[in-house]
This record gives C-alpha cells, sequence and structure tokens, in this order.
C-alpha cells in the first residue's frame, strides 16, 4: 500500500474552509514538501517547490484526468475544465483562437470604453468598494466580447443573470454529498435555480444567432463557425458549457485581480508614483497594443499575480500511478501545485509579503516559479485576453483617476465564486 506524505487532518481542513488566515505556505512550512490534506476530491499531494511542479506539468498528460470534474462536471458537462484525452485537446484547440492574437486584440476598445464608462460614474468623496467596479468593468467586457450584446435591455438581463449566479455561489456547492436539491432548500438548488435560467438565456441567444446571417466576432459567433481536423463542429452542449465556462473563469478572477492591484498600489505609493510616471507620459487614448508593451504597468500585474494567484492550488486526479518528489502515488490520488506557497519560497522571491513589481524587471522566471494560471497541457486558455484585460483598465482608470486606499489594517482572503478574493472588497474613495 502506498504511502503519502504527512500533512493536516480534517479537522484541520474544515477549519481551513473558513479561516483562510491559515494559507497554503504556512502548511507547507508546518508539514513540508510535498505534503498530503484532505480535500473534496479525496487525499491531495500538494508540492511547492519548482522541482514538484515541474514534474507534474511536464508528465504525460495522458497521466492525469480533470479533478475538477468532481465538482464542476455537473454544471458544466462538457467543459474544457473538466474534460480529459483526445476530447480535451480537440476542445482547446478550437477554444483558442478567439483568446489570442488581433481577435484578441480588436477587444481593446471594449476594455477601455468599459473602464472609462464605470470610473466616471464614481463620485469623489464617497466610499465604495474596488471590486465591484472591477467586476462591473469586466462583466461588461465579457457581455459584449462573449455574447456579442449590445443592445440595453439584453445587456442588463445577461449582467442580472450573472451577478444573481456569483451571488448564489457557496463553497459547499462543489461538495458532492450536497448537490442535491433537498426539496428546493439548501446552496445547491439555489445556484442551480440561477444557473437554469442564465443557461435559458444562452441557448435561446445561441439559437438565434445560428438563424442570423450577420457577421460577428464575439467569442460565441467564433464558437459557431468553429470546425476540427475532420469538419466537425462543437455541439450546441459544448458551445454553452464553454461559453459558461468563460463568463466563470474570465469575469470573476480578473475583477478580483484588478481590485488586489488597486490594493496593492495604494497601500505601497512609492509604487504608485511609479507607474504614474511610465502611464502619465503616454495620452490616454494610447493604442491597447502599446499599454500591453508599458513594462512597469506589466511588472505591476505579474507582481499581483504572484501575491495573489487566481487558483492557489493546480490540481490534477491520477489516472495512472505517478511517482513524485521520491513518493510512489497510486492512480486516484489527486496531485496539485501549490501555486500559493511556490510564489512565496523566499529562495526564489526575496522579501516575499512585500510587494515589489521592480523584481519583474529584467528577470524572468520559470513556468514552475511563477505559476498564476496553471501550466502543462491544461494552462488557462483565456490567460493572455486576462493579461491584456488587467492592463487596458489599470491603465484607463489610473489616467483619470485618483483614489484613497480606506483600509487601515491587512486586507483578509475570503471565497468567491471560482476563486479567493478580497474580503470587504477593498474600501477606497474617489479623490478626484
Amino acid at each position: 500500500m502506498a504511502t503519502l506524505p504527512k500533512g493536516p487532518s480534517k479537522l484541520a481542513m474544515i477549519r481551513m474552509m473558513f479561516d483562510l488566515s491559515y494559507t497554503l505556505a504556512d502548511m507547507a512550512r508546518d508539514y513540508g514538501d510535498p505534503l498530503t490534506m484532505p480535500s473534496a476530491f479525496g487525499p491531495m499531494v500538494i508540492t511547492i517547490a519548482p522541482e514538484g511542479n515541474k514534474e507534474i506539468f511536464t508528465a504525460d498528460p495522458e497521466l492525469f484526468t480533470a479533478s475538477a470534474a468532481d465538482s464542476f462536471g455537473r454544471v458544466i458537462r462538457t467543459s474544457v475544465l473538466v474534460t480529459s484525452g483526445a476530447q480535451h485537446k480537440r476542445q482547446r484547440k478550437l477554444l483558442a483562437p478567439p483568446f489570442h492574437g488581433q481577435r484578441m486584440r480588436s477587444y481593446g476598445t471594449v476594455m477601455r470604453n468599459a473602464a472609462t464608462e464605470w470610473a466616471l460614474r464614481l463620485a469623489p468623496g464617497n466610499p465604495f468598494a474596488m471590486i465591484y467596479t472591477t467586476q462591473a468593468i469586466t462583466l461588461d467586457v465579457i457581455i459584449e466580447a462573449v455574447f456579442g450584446v449590445d443592445q440595453n435591455e439584453r445587456v442588463e438581463q445577461f449582467r442580472t443573470d450573472l451577478l444573481e449566479l456569483l451571488g448564489s455561489f457557496s463553497p459547499l456547492i462543489f461538495l458532492r454529498p450536497l448537490q442535491h436539491e433537498f426539496g428546493g432548500i439548501g446552496p445547491w438548488a439555489r445556484f442551480q435555480k440561477v444557473f437554469r435560467r442564465l443557461e435559458e438565456h444562452v441557448v435561446a441567444l445561441t439559437t438565434e444567432r445560428r438563424k442570423s446571417q450577420e457577421s460577428k466576432e464575439d467569442i460565441l459567433s467564433l464558437l459557431l463557425c468553429a470546425q476540427d481536423d475532420e469538419g466537425q463542429s462543437l455541439s450546441d452542449q459544448e458551445i454553452l458549457d464553454q461559453l459558461l465556462t468563460v463568463v466563470f473563469a474570465g469575469h470573476e478572477t480578473t475583477a478580483v485581480m484588478l481590485a488586489w492591484a488597486f490594493y496593492l498600489l495604494h497601500k505601497y505609493p512609492d509604487k504608485l508614483d511609479k507607474l504614474h510616471q511610465e502611464i502619465d507620459a503616454h495620452p490616454l487614448d494610447l493604442e491597447a497594443d502599446a499599454i500591453a508593451k508599458l513594462p512597469y504597468l506589466e511588472a505591476v500585474i505579474n507582481e499581483t499575480l504572484r501575491l495573489y494567484p487566481p487558483i492557489h492550488v493546480i490540481h490534477r486526479r491520477l489516472a495512472q500511478p505517478m511517482k513524485l518528489m521520491g513518493y510512489d502515488l497510486p492512480a486516484g490520488v489527486v496531485v496539485a501545485a501549490g501555486a500559493y506557497a511556490t510564489h512565496r519560497l523566499p529562495s526564489i522571491y526575496p522579501e516575499p509579503e512585500q510587494f515589489v513589481p521592480e523584481r519583474f524587471i529584467g528577470k524572468t522566471y520559470s513556468p514552475f516559479e511563477f505559476l498564476p494560471w496553471g501550466g502543462g497541457a491544461r494552462r488557462c486558455l483565456g490567460a493572455a485576453f486576462a493579461m491584456y484585460e488587467m492592463k487596458i483598465v489599470l491603465f484607463t482608470i489610473l489616467k483619470q483617476c485618483r483614489f484613497a486606499l480606506l483600509e487601515t489594517e491587512e486586507v483578509k482572503l475570503t471565497h468567491r465564486a471560482g476563486t479567493v478574493g478580497p474580503k470587504g472588497g477593498i474600501r477606497m474613495m474617489l479623490q478626484r
């Protein structure tokens, strides 16, 4: 029988679900590397050393299945998040084009306009939570870029659906024993109710778009036209599941990362001044591609991603036995790269808890040392799109607004839909 590495008890893990002040970095210091922790997926062996991350990300993809299928499989049944093998490879190939190259860059104006519109809605002197502004911006971008929706009535319909869905989120919905309706009572029933309403609206839009002869460049239209090497298109169910995956992954995580960036820049005013020196040398209408190439702006975003990666633990389920960091692990065990803790290794990042964008100037890190978007065959498809959006939004708002940070203590972590975000949403105030 295989011997797994040591790790915390189930009782400790239950506490950690509700107390995020005890982080993966703390756990690694307490139990070593690798460590085993109980999870909704079963025993999970986590490594934080770059060597361990490399063993996972460079392994044959056929060695793994998607552990996310255990939690998300009943929601987005054919999503690229939950498929494996040939199906996963085919889906990635069909999904990649809208998130790269010229097609991705065509959304730059949408991103800039959304940032400007919501910045102008802020009133000087009135406190607000930055997460709600960044969430509104990324939601507008997703609605137009993904669904191609620009009529006011329909935009509001999708915005309402998506916000209600995010509001119904609870970590409990990922536990298989609780994924039952229970007579319409409980977190799963509440989530399913709003999910089905959104699903109906997306299906109606997809049907309408199939009948339309209008040429559009939104992601829905591109997926409707996509064909694999055998000339096969994505099924209606696949299109629906991929669209909902993009909404979850592309909206909420980007909004959270932007909120953290505003927090860190205003917590470290010298870094904010340095960023202003770079962006204030350019006009507000600077081309999106030029914004994306500003070096200190990119360093600020990379350092934000280092401190607050969208996903703290990047996991896969073993379809076959694997040797990881000297341990012989059996099939069925979940293995994971612990991005949050890797990003806090002092041997790689001196003074790891400090916000130091300069560490990304003139230096690159391996994909096993810096892994905010995962790695290997399942690396996030929307990474380039998210980076592009964060750069344009941050540039556009900081060119037009000056803020005061109202947080007087360290902002804590809290569970959000599919990620971990700032508790309280980052309280700020527009000065001018």
